[in-house]
């Protein structure tokens, strides 16, 4: 695992700092305790500082966990999360319970039996008595949402295994004649979010994926059901179809390994002051326990560490909304819709006052991110913002392997300039940013700085993200041309313009690039930073952000999207003559075999040259392509570089997408 540097200082809300700096988590930082909003399935207490995967221990029932606060007894599972007896994702919400964080439990029938997961082994639960006229009671079924999927290999329920019944039968002798058990870790919406009748189209029962046991003659009073070890999220028992008294105590759940998904949430954190975002890095290691139980460090281990970051411009990325007189959604701050009233009968549905929903804030928050791929990564998410939050989940394909992580940390520092703003259009009177793929096009890139708080160190340096083969036409500074080697210098790298100018702008600027180029994608987002090449300022580069950079441009964008509503991968193959005469004369000594590739990212591609007997001649090009233009050369030799004979070739270009391959060939003669 590569190592990296941290800087040591870590940023506290409001003290003043003027350089680049990290906000750290996990060792050499701040806990990761104290930090979290909420985790589940992860432990701090195997590696000092670290945090990893809590491992669960044979012979525990996962279901179940017992705890007292303030004298109130509440239901938890093994991970210390309470139990919520409804499947509603938004009645949860309401009480402050996540999907996929809180284990569920609700009846097919709408009865709910907290009992059967209470520990309470010497009470009986659930009583399902027979029918008076001798026919075959009816079947009750119970779902179990884990949250968060854990590998089991082992389900059991019973009957009290003391006592009597109120007709003075034994209560372990009255066990579940007729039971079905089926268990998945799919999380359908139909088991997440929607009524299943409606979405399965049918009422009743509906058995999950994997059947773990069956029977309508049970003679077991202890039902231990032995499945093979693996990873479950949802359970689903059945009991009924029969003649007989049938009574539980307990259900219960028995695993092995580590979960499938450990989450973390961290808090809102609070800069002080707007910040650009440089770098993420990390310490992540994979384990794996074998099975003589010793831990072993595994490079291999089919482990994942997903980290995602989200940043904003006030203190808290929820909107919260309560009713108002009308029955409709008022917005309104935390504290006020914690204080009201909870919707906890049909009569109070959308009564004013009461809470309504909650959701993400997209006017203040940015979204989250994609997930990190590599330690040294760029934070993806907006500069500008004052405040930052994390998350992030340890995800194994396997029951035995897991990561550990160090530590966290991000890249500060203050902003170079209070906003950029900037928007791309098209030159001429349309200036919508909507053009045909793999068309010549002038673009238009309005950028707009803002300096409303002194002490800003400004920026003497323009990056930006440009298609393949852009080419630079002109700059414009406050509308006024600006002239390469005096106002500006410039330089042009892959998919990148780099602007240096000779001064330090500190004030409000406009900036107006033009360029031509053509796009291969079905949408690109062309970003850019604000750069101050001063070493001793040592300050990140700022992002330049979508917004309205001119006010007579409408975009207020800078995504370029494709006119074409279907997205090509391969486009013609265009060869430059349909005869090649390679005797060195000057004319038609090679033939290129020109070609676009769309939509495409990191793509398989060969050009190659084949005689009529589909023998292959020479190979042109291969390699893994990204979207763009390509144009391989033939000179009329063979891969011994020998002159082919002359006759009719076939010039054959292959493209592996996921949908398949795609390929072309054409026709090229060699004539002497």
């Amino acid at each position: 695992m590569t190592a990296f540097l941290l800087v040591p200082l870590l940023l506290l809300a409001g003290t003043a700092w003027g350089q680049a700096s990290a906000w750290v988590v996990g060792s050499s930082g701040e806990p990761w305790a104290e930090v979290a909003e909420r985790w589940i399935a992860l432990d701090d207490s195997v590696r000092l500082g670290a945090v990893q995967p809590r491992a669960v221990p044979p012979g525990r029932n996962v279901l179940r966990g017992l705890v007292r606060a303030t004298g109130v007894a509440a239901q938890v599972n093994i991970f210390d999360y309470p139990w919520a007896f409804t499947k509603d994702p938004d009645r949860l919400e309401t009480e402050n319970q996540f999907v996929g964080w809180h284990p569920r439990m609700w009846g097919g029938n709408g009865a709910v039996m907290r009992g059967l997961i209470d520990g309470d082994e010497l009470t009986a639960s659930f009583v399902h008595p027979p029918r008076i006229d001798g026919r075959p009671n009816a079947a009750v079924l119970y779902t179990l949402d884990l949250g968060v999927p854990i590998a089991l290999d082992s389900l059991v329920f019973f009957p009290p295994q003391s006592g009597f019944t109120d007709d003075n039968r034994r209560q372990r002798n009255v066990f579940p004649v007729g039971y079905e058990v089926t268990r998945t870790n799919t999380p359908t919406d139909w088991l997440i979010f929607e009524d299943e009748a409606v979405a399965l189209g049918s009422p009743g029962y509906h058995p999950l994926d994997e059947l773990v046991g069956s029977t309508f003659s049970n003679n077991q009073s202890i039902v231990s059901l032995r499945p093979p070890l693996r990873f479950t999220r949802f359970l689903r028992f059945k009991f009924g179809g029969v003649t007989s008294l049938g009574i539980l105590a307990e259900l219960q759940a028995f695993g092995r390994g580590y979960p499938q998904v450990a989450r973390y949430l961290s808090q809102v954190k609070s800069f002080g002051e707007p910040v650009s975002l440089g770098r993420i890095t990390w310490h992540f290691t994979r384990y794996r326990q074998t099975s003589s139980g010793r831990i072993v460090e595994d490079p291999a281990a089919p482990v994942q560490l997903i980290i995602q970051t989200r940043s904003g411009t006030d203190d808290d990325p929820i909107d919260h909304f309560i009713f108002d007189e009308l029955s409709r959604l008022l917005k309104v701050d935390r504290p006020t819709y914690e204080d009201a009233p909870r919707v906890v009968h049909a009569a109070y549905q959308r009564a004013p006052g009461f809470q309504a929903r909650r959701g993400e804030d997209i006017e203040n928050w940015t979204p989250w991110s994609i997930a990190y791929v590599e330690s040294g990564d760029e934070v993806r998410s907006a500069d500008g913002g004052a405040f930052f939050q994390f998350r992030f989940e340890i995800a194994t394909e396997q029951p035995f392997a897991f990561g550990v992580l160090d530590s966290v940390a991000f890249e500060v520092s203050p902003l170079l300039a209070d906003s950029v703003l900037a928007e791309v259009s098209l030159a001429g009177p349309l200036p919508d940013p909507k053009v045909p793929l793999g068309v010549d096009t002038t673009f238009v890139y309005d950028i707009r700085t803002v300096f409303a708080t002194s002490g800003r160190v400004g920026f003497d340096e323009i990056e930006l993200d440009v298609p393949p083969g852009a080419r630079f036409l002109s700059l414009e500074i406050d509308e006024v041309p600006a002239q390469e080697g005096a106002d500006f210098s410039f330089v042009a790298a892959p998919n990148k313009f780099s602007f240096t100018f000779p001064r330090v702008f500190v004030e409000d600027t406009s900036f107006r690039v033009r360029y031509r180029s053509a796009i291969y994608q079905a949408s690109l987002f062309l970003e850019g930073q604000l750069i101050n090449r001063d070493s001793q300022a040592a300050l990140l580069p700022q992002s330049i952000e979508s917004g309205d950079a001119r006010p007579d441009v409408a975009s207020n964008s800078i995504q370029v999207v494709a006119s074409e509503e279907e997205l090509r991968v391969l486009g013609a193959l265009r060869l430059s003559s349909p005869v090649v005469t390679p005797n060195g004369d000057g004319a038609n000594d090679i033939v290129v075999a020109a070609f676009d590739l769309f939509g495409v990212n990191g793509a398989p591609t060969t050009v190659e040259v084949r005689d009529l007997a589909g023998r292959r001649v020479a190979t042109l090009l291969s390699a893994t392509s990204q979207a763009g233009s390509y144009t391989p050369t033939w000179d009329g030799t063979s891969t011994d570089g020998e002159l082919v004979p002359p006759g009719l070739y076939l010039v054959q270009i292959e493209v592996e997408i996921d949908l398949g391959v795609e390929t072309q060939t054409y026709a090229v003669a060699v004539a002497y």
